[in-house]
């Protein structure tokens, strides 16, 4: 970085630059000066070094933020990060061709040498305007490369310059020009141990989840998670100093781990989480030398649904159906009570109806039992399920259990 003289030593370094290459290509005296170009030409050979523009440099330009704590304590030193647009004009006799001269030595010497020199810098910087100067100890060089500027730009470039008549020109950029800010940044805390770890690899992957019940040796299966089941979340890299599964915002020990695989339950004592569709990952822990455990990758998560039973004996009373589940319920859940016809008739379809439950649900004896008022069902035997937040109960294997007789 550097100081506020940077832009003009940048300036002067690149004519300087010009001045020394030019005259050893060309065998004739040539005029170099940073301005911009004439009102009118001159006869000799010249040329006009002008910077018409500088804009914030888009890579680097936040590199220093923040630069301030809450309580407006400097923490690093600002900087400014600039590009520098030059627009280089060529001057001389057109019957011996002199401006394309001109603009052919400076564009190889540019193409072949880029980077401001440290010598040009340094020159420069002698100059009794520039004394001070500090752009050439910069670890940042600026280098020019060429631009270009379709007919439409190049318009608004001369018309800007009033009563300038167009010249034989080329654009460069300089890139980039790091302006140191003032002030002394606070010092740094001390550091007392170093607490670093290196791991191979990288976080946790998963894949799928499966489920069966718990202790049972069945095969997996995808689908919704009834109570009492355990879930198998498989993947890549599972296996960590220690793995925790996080359910929501909920966090539950898993019961095994291994590296391709983690097995896991809902919590079903205390706090039990209702029906519903959640998020679940897995974070794991990362032991360092001085004994600090922390949680350090968390995998991405796969959606895993908690279904409802409904427990039998449905109760009828007038138009009233009372089912209780085997998961707490919230208040403001949207419940959906859903009859489906066992044995129809020949020559008929199965009636199958749905009726919501109240929002909120309001009073009940406990939060496992809903209350659905139901009209206009035809008398019969029905098949009684809930959906919760659209997870539908889980239906016996016989298909006709729970199930209550309705209507009159």
């Amino acid at each position: 970085m550097s100081n506020y003289l940077a832009v003009a030593q940048a300036t002067e370094a690149l004519r300087q630059f010009v001045s020394r290459r030019v005259t050893a290509d060309v065998g004739f005296a040539v005029r170099v000066l940073a301005q911009k170009p004439f009102t009118e030409p001159p006869a000799e050979p010249t040329i006009t070094v002008f910077m018409y523009e500088v804009v914030p440099n888009p890579s680097v330009r936040n590199f220093d933020a923040p630069t301030r704590s809450s309580d407006g304590t400097l923490l690093t030193k600002p900087q400014a990060a600039i590009d520098l647009h030059y627009l280089i004009s060529f001057y001389g006799d057109e019957t011996e061709l002199q401006p394309q001269k001109l603009l052919g030595s400076v564009v190889r010497s540019l193409h072949t040498s880029p980077v401001l020199l440290e010598e040009d810098l340094d020159a420069a910087a002698v100059r009794p305007p520039l004394v001070g100067a500090d752009l050439a100890s910069s670890p940042q060089k600026v280098r020019l490369t060429p631009t270009k500027l379709d007919v439409d730009d190049l318009y608004k470039l001369w018309t800007m310059l009033i009563q300038v008549p167009y010249a034989l020109s080329v654009m460069y950029q300089g890139t980039l020009v790091l302006l140191d800010g003032e002030g002394v940044p606070a010092a740094g805390k001390p550091v007392l141990r170093r607490n670093v770890r290196a791991v191979a690899g990288g976080r946790p992957v998963l894949d799928r989840a499966l489920s069966r019940p718990a202790g049972s040796t069945q095969t997996p299966v995808e689908g919704p998670v009834p109570r009492g089941s355990e879930i198998l979340l498989q993947g890549r890299q599972l296996s960590g100093d220690g793995d925790t599964v996080r359910i929501g915002d909920l966090d539950v020990a898993p019961q095994s781990t291994r590296e391709d695989q983690v097995v896991f339950r809902f919590p079903e004592t205390g706090a039990e989480l209702p029906p519903g569709i959640y998020p679940v990952s897995v974070v794991q822990d990362l032991s360092f030398p001085d004994g600090t455990v922390r949680k350090a990758f968390e995998s991405n998560a796969v959606a895993v649904t908690r279904q409802p039973s409904v427990i039998e004996p449905v109760q009828v009373v007038g138009n009233l159906v009372t089912v209780h589940l085997d998961l707490p319920v919230l208040d403001d859940q949207r419940v959906v009570l859903l009859l489906d016809e066992l044995d129809p008739p020949a020559g008929r379809n199965a009636a199958s109806y749905q009726f919501p439950a109240p929002v909120p649900l309001g009073l009940r004896p406990d939060d496992h039992t809903v209350t659905v008022a139901v009209a206009g069902v035809r008398p019969a035997v029905y098949l009684v399920r809930v959906q919760v937040d659209g997870v539908r109960s889980r239906t016996a294997d016989d298909l006709r259990t729970p199930s209550a007789r309705l209507g009159a």
